[in-house]
């Protein structure tokens, strides 16, 4: 016989974004059942990214709008700072903040402007005034560096937090387990490894599923427009004595995480792709090894291994990959989130929380004069 499961939301998706969600749904009281595909929480891109905890520092400077640039900025600052309180064990301190390296005049100019209208915290200084915490590093190239807020972060330990966290709060959760739509408020959850069935029933839903949204929204009969995109990173022996990226495009970032590990990714590396699988590009590798070449000063070998990473956006078209977060309501129970960057995270999980309690009331709390006017 299957299970009856009756929620007041189902969150699909235990990547950061649905982790947060959920937690943060029953830390208001809410039902919630959280379902994720795979057999382990924080798959594919929310455990195979960089591990950057990022302050605005560089999509401020990256994101050719002005206007989005300081937008991307602010809700990354805005998760930075929730993460910092909600899981401080989490974040790298050891490795010290960040150093944001620029090679183009009017690149570092730009950055300063945006990062004041964001309130970024910076502090600009001289190339060689960080020579003693990147003795490895060639700065010929540098016009100008900045002590910035950027710091690695342990993404084992923030889920560890979030998944005790979501128990503790009492949401359910289906590992293992494919989601598909009855209607936009009921459907059934498939165990993969032996097909037993349980139907959920809920009043709302929020799909936080990467690469499966197109899956979910097609079979609910609104298919959100879904590019995947494909990034390589580099692992290996520590590099560095601090974290350290640049902003100029195609040029390396680099953190660290212990024990004396070092992750080199790529700014603005990412390719479009058909479909979301981790092969290895070997072309593409060629291009961070080589921007990697350009800024670090000594012989490194094979000592390196590459690794792809899959990221979303739901955008259509030819524009560049998305960084900014998205919620989409697909009908009047579905809601689609995309969180940008996982610092984005939070800023998402909120506003959803609170377009969800505005609609789900608590009958304890009492309406506010205009609420019965609309």
């Amino acid at each position: 016989m299957s299970r009856e499961i009756a929620s007041d939301v189902v969150v699909v998706g235990a990547g950061v974004s649905g982790l947060l969600t959920g937690l943060k749904l029953a830390q208001v009281g809410l039902r919630v059942t959280l379902v994720e595909r795979s057999a382990t929480i924080a798959p594919a891109a929310s455990s195979r990214n960089e591990g950057w905890l990022h302050a605005g520092t560089y999509h401020a400077s990256a994101i050719a709008d002005p206007h989005e640039a300081v937008q991307v900025a602010r809700k990354c600052l805005y998760g930075y700072h929730q993460i910092r309180n909600l899981a401080p064990e989490s974040l790298e301190w050891s490795n010290g903040l960040a150093i944001a390296l620029v090679a183009e005049p009017v690149r570092a100019q730009q950055a300063e402007e945006r990062w004041e209208e964001a309130q970024v915290r910076f502090r600009r200084v001289r190339p060689r005034d960080v020579e003693p915490a990147l003795p490895n590093v060639d700065l010929g190239r540098a016009v100008c560096a900045y002590l910035v807020q950027d710091v690695g972060i342990d993404i084992r330990l923030l889920y560890r937090r979030l998944l005790t966290e979501a128990l503790r709060s009492g949401v359910s959760i289906e590992l293992d387990s494919e989601f598909h739509f009855v209607s936009d408020t009921a459907g059934e959850c498939v165990r993969r490894p032996d097909g037993a069935v349980s139907r959920l029933r809920y009043r709302r839903a929020v799909l936080a599923a990467g690469h499966e949204i197109n899956r979910l929204s097609t079979q609910l009969g609104c298919p959100v427009p879904l590019r995947l995109w494909k990034s390589h990173i580099l692992y290996g022996p520590q590099l560095v004595d601090r974290p350290v990226f640049w902003l100029d495009p195609l040029e390396v970032a680099i953190v660290n995480h212990a024990p004396s590990v070092s992750v080199v990714g790529m700014t603005t590396d990412a390719i479009e792709v058909e479909k979301a699988d981790f092969e290895v590009e070997p072309s593409r590798v060629a291009l961070v090894e080589e921007a990697m070449r350009r800024t670090i000063v000594g012989e490194y070998g094979d000592r390196f291994t590459a690794y792809a990473c899959i990221k979303v956006d739901m955008r259509s078209g030819r524009a560049p990959l998305s960084v900014n977060s998205e919620i989409r309501r697909l009908s009047s129970a579905v809601y689609c989130v995309s969180p940008g960057k996982l610092t984005e995270a939070p800023f998402v999980a909120d506003r959803v929380v609170h377009h969800i309690c505005d609609e789900l009331l608590d009958s304890r709390i009492p309406v506010r004069p205009w609420d019965r006017a609309f």
